[in-house]
């Protein structure tokens, strides 16, 4: 049995190192972790939070007193880890070029020489980096076969006879998505002979290594000859070889950075290797395995550890408190995630354009977003002010600072007004970065009919016969839509210009906003030049003989005088941006533009926290994220909820660093249990008790798209929940309506739908399930029970009879987490599982489709097994005389699942031959009662 405590520790970051303090951690009173989402309708979760106390004697964690052994190290804010020693251990890979590994010596169990299958348990600290995973080779003679992922992509090598020659390298058609720490099993399986004359090979995703159900990673790749792996006398070795570390290409390729845990490998169906690190010591250093190969530490590796990280994150206070006496010291501290300070304060976000330009760090950048009462257009990175002024002689009203619109998800900028002229301009420093290419970007709308104007960029030179300065302008005119593009060279004695092109049907006069960039790109003795509106290149050439300088300033004369059968407008314009040549490209800034619309929900994340100098990371594959609509101006931790809500995940703070994490939706279906628990092992704690209300119905549900029109709804109109009436076997109408952020209207339908799917789940609810580690029989799973996750799927089994048959599925939503003298226990927050059971063509579990509407054409006792059915819907049942692989399978009907071992008829009336009371329940039903597949799926987003 535990003991209580069990052993715990805590870490300060200070002096630039982590600093143990588990000796202060006030072993009299309990610390709490509370993570992920409070409730199962939270919308959002919450930061991770923790309440600890710490002896402060001698005032140690009082910041303010001088006396203080800690004082100036520690502060607001100061970052804070905890967790436990405990469990099994896991070898930790410290990366980098140096050698570190786990290996095994040659032995005839590494040899392979049929169908290979290699699965291997992992977390790296960093998936998108470069590393080796897994190989056994050794160069020139004995090149066998490596695994390694290269930018995020897993990659296969391996050599038919032992030579470089004959080696042959597949990468997966999909990058890995996971985030950073997580743990994923990764497999690769080669099918020397697919029957067609030609190899197959795969990669895959999953849980252990012993998963049944694997994800399938990207497409598989199929080769046009047979093939076979290598044997050799090489030694196996993970996260590092001793003599090969190279990319495909040549290139030295880093050490496995992270955590492992398993390798098992397979030939054909026969286990070879079974490794894993629950055979090894805490802090030992070789380890025998269950197959008795011996695995010994390479280089400089760490130990094997079991130092598992509950809660990272910071304090934000040091509360000094003290007894009467004055003699027991203590301070009760309250560490956050980091999310907790991103949420910090009320102002709403620039628009996506002001923060992709802010953070790109552009030479110089004039938004023209000024206040009503500002007296100069003020420079974004602090530079000499844009001014602007009108043509006195003509008149009119001056430009309104904040009176122009270019989208309605950007700042307003300066409207120049209708009737006017003018000039507008603005110096920029002078850069020598910029020398060698540059950019400038201008954002203008309106101006009506009669819009005229040039926009001039002036280059650094003197303007002297030895030293011209040359200018290139962009001259528009609304009238006959088009932009020309000349240069123009000025010295002492003489000057000049050239036309250069026109760009013909612009599209830029239509009154919205639209994006110009000029680029200019000087060579040894000509100058490359690029015009691009709205992200796409529209001109470019090479003006031979002339080499430009970096820029000198930008100049803006307009003209909105309408003449003769032409109106004119006013005209916005503002996000006057100079770059040099590594700033972002035309369409990264039409994209930032128009609020990256259509960017996946996980790129968005990512993005918003490198703009705001945080760090996030994704699980969960690329194309099965949704594509987010426009990125208004909201506070940044809202933002980037909208695209956790949006994508049907979660967004959370990293539990083992001050990161943030997302676990987009395609992560969440089909899982298979993190856990499994047994309600009459006495594996559960009280209190137990489903829930069984309407509190998350909804099944008539609109959404309204962000910047959208009219909302999509999705009506659930048949079965128990629907909005039938109570007595036309509904539960009657819940109408909800939302809005999301989406980039088109079908994917608001698609939510929609997603959410009538959730809210119409028929069974009991489970909010709150509590386990006790203290106890025997669950600590026996402490390994397991520490790996859940938000988000992870728990199995109940054997539950009360009065809460129903089956095995009850729930995802986790959150927990909290209670450790100290007298109490060891978790409680997590659920939400139904079942909902998130997808179909998967070819599976053997998944892949099911059920009939939609099918009824018993009899009454029956409870122990018929032959049992008439009539199928109301379109699709019958399949009969076992063609698709006799296909049984046996299970089907549901008045609470009893029933196997199906075989199925007579081939029209709607149909008979089935079933063993009964699969589920522990039979008794007798009546003619008409629905059957359908026992544990149905759905389609998944």
């Amino acid at each position: 049995m535990p003991s209580l405590p069990p052993p715990i520790w805590a870490d300060l970051f200070y002096s630039g190192a982590w600093n143990d303090i588990s000796q202060d951690v006030r072993s009299t009173s309990t610390v709490t972790v509370t993570r992920g989402l409070s409730a199962e309708s939270s919308s959002a979760a919450e930061p991770t939070s923790c309440e600890c106390v710490l002896d402060s004697r001698g005032y140690k964690y009082a910041p303010r007193a001088p006396q203080s052994a800690l004082y100036d190290l520690i502060g607001r804010n100061t970052g804070f880890r905890f967790g436990y020693k405990v469990g099994s251990p896991w070898a930790e890979l410290p990366g980098g070029l140096d050698y570190n590994s786990l290996f095994v010596n040659d032995n005839a169990a590494l040899d392979v020489t049929g169908d290979f299958d290699l699965r291997l348990d992992i977390a790296l600290e960093d998936w998108s980096e470069s590393q080796m995973l897994a190989l056994r080779y050794v160069p020139s003679a004995n090149d066998c076969w490596a695994l390694e992922i290269l930018d995020g992509v897993l990659t296969f090598l391996w050599s038919p006879d032992g030579t470089f020659a004959s080696r042959v390298t597949q990468a997966a058609t999909e990058t890995l998505k996971a985030y950073n720490g997580q743990r994923l099993a990764l497999r690769v399986t080669l099918d020397i002979n697919n029957g067609a004359g030609g190899y197959e090979l795969r990669f895959y995703t999953g849980r252990t290594v012993d998963d049944t159900e694997w994800h399938l990673l990207g497409d598989p790749i199929v080769g046009g000859s047979t093939t076979s792996v290598y044997a050799g006398t090489a030694y196996m070795e993970i996260g590092a070889g001793f003599t090969f570390n190279l990319t495909p290409a040549g290139g030295s390729l880093n050490r496995m950075r992270g955590k492992a845990y398993a390798l098992k490998l397979l030939d054909g169906s026969t286990v070879k290797v079974n490794m894993n690190t629950r055979s090894a010591t805490p802090g030992g250093t070789t380890f025998t395995d269950s197959t008795g190969l011996t695995w010994s530490r390479g280089g400089s590796a760490s130990v094997f550890t079991n130092r598992h990280i509950r809660m990272a994150g910071e304090v934000p206070a040091w509360p000094p408190t003290r007894d009467r006496s004055g003699n027991d010291n203590y301070v009760s501290i309250a560490p956050a995630g980091v999310t907790r300070r991103m949420d910090a304060g009320n102002k709403p976000t620039d628009s996506a354009l002001l923060r992709f330009i802010r953070a790109s760090n552009p030479i110089e950048c004039w938004p023209l977003t000024d206040g009503i009462d500002s007296d100069g257009a003020k420079s974004l990175v602090g530079g000499r002010d844009m001014t602007y002024y009108l043509d006195t002689g003509f008149g009119g009203d001056t430009p309104v600072p904040q009176g122009g619109k270019l989208k309605d998800w950007i700042e307003d900028v300066l409207q120049l007004k209708a009737e006017t002229i003018g000039v507008l301009s603005g110096g920029v420093p002078n850069s020598t970065s910029a020398a060698s290419a540059w950019s400038v970007d201008f954002f203008m709308g309106g101006g009506g009919e009669i819009s005229n104007g040039t926009w001039s960029i002036n280059d650094r030179g003197a303007g002297t016969d030895s030293d011209n300065r040359y200018r290139v302008q962009l001259s528009y005119d609304a009238t006959t839509n088009e932009i020309t593009v000349l240069r123009s060279m000025f010295g002492e004695t003489s000057s000049g210009g050239l036309v250069l092109t026109t760009i013909t049907s612009a599209g830029i006069f239509d009154g919205r906003g639209h994006h110009i960039r000029v680029t200019i790109d000087p060579l040894a003795t000509t100058t490359d030049w690029a015009v691009y509106i709205d992200g796409v290149q529209r001109a470019s050439g090479n003006m031979s003989g002339i080499v430009f300088k970096a820029v000198r300033d930008i100049r803006l004369n307009w003209s909105l005088v309408a003449g003769a059968g032409f109106s004119s407008a006013d005209m916005s314009v503002g996000f006057i941006t100079y770059w040099d040549g590594n700033g972002p490209t035309a369409g990264e800034m039409y994209d930032a533009f128009t609020g990256f619309q259509g960017e996946r929900a996980g790129d968005r994340i990512v993005r918003l926290a490198t703009e705001a100098g945080y760090v996030a990371s994704v699980a969960g594959e690329t194309v099965f994220q949704q594509r987010m609509g426009i990125q208004g101006s909201k506070k940044l931790l809202e933002l980037m909820n909208d695209c956790a809500r949006t994508n049907f995940g979660y967004l959370l703070d990293a539990r083992d660093r001050t990161e943030v994490i997302h676990r987009g939706q395609s992560t969440l279906w089909n899982q298979p249990p993190a856990l499994t628990l047994d309600f009459k092992a006495g594996l559960i704690s009280a209190p137990f008790k489903p829930v069984d209300d309407d509190k998350l119905t909804e099944n008539d549900v609109s959404i309204k798209r962000e910047y959208g029109s009219v909302p999509a709804r999705e009506v659930r109109e048949d079965g128990k929940l629907s909005v039938l009436d109570p007595e036309d076997g509904g539960v009657g109408r819940y109408d909800k309506a939302y809005t999301y952020s989406v980039e088109t209207d079908d994917q608001a339908r698609q939510v929609a739908r997603m959410r009538v799917h959730l809210g119409t789940y028929d069974g009991v609810r489970y909010t709150r399930v509590t386990i006790d580690l203290a106890n025997p029989r669950v600590f026996q799973m402490i390994d397991d029970i520490l790996r859940i996750d938000v988000g992870d799927k728990l199995r109940l089994t054997r539950v009360p009879d009065d809460h129903g048959p089956d095995d009850v599925d729930v995802l986790v939503n959150g927990y909290t987490e209670e450790v100290g003298p007298d109490v060891w226990r978790i409680t997590f927050n659920c939400v139904p599982g079942e909902p998130w059971t997808a179909g998967v063509v070819g599976s053997t579990t998944y892949g099911r489709a059920d009939t939609a509407g099918c009824q018993l054409a009899e009454a029956l006792d409870a122990s018929e097994t032959g049992v008439d059915v009539l199928t109301t819907a379109v699709a019958r049942w399949i009969d076992s005389a063609t698709y006799a692989s296909e049984f046996p399978f299970d089907v549901r009907t008045g609470g009893e699942v029933m196997r199906v071992t075989a199925c007579t008829g081939t029209t709607t009336s149909q008979t089935f031959t079933v063993t009964r009371g699969i589920n522990g329940v039979t008794k007798a039903h009546a003619s008409g009662q629905p059957i359908s597949l026992a544990h149905p799926v759905y389609v998944a987003m």
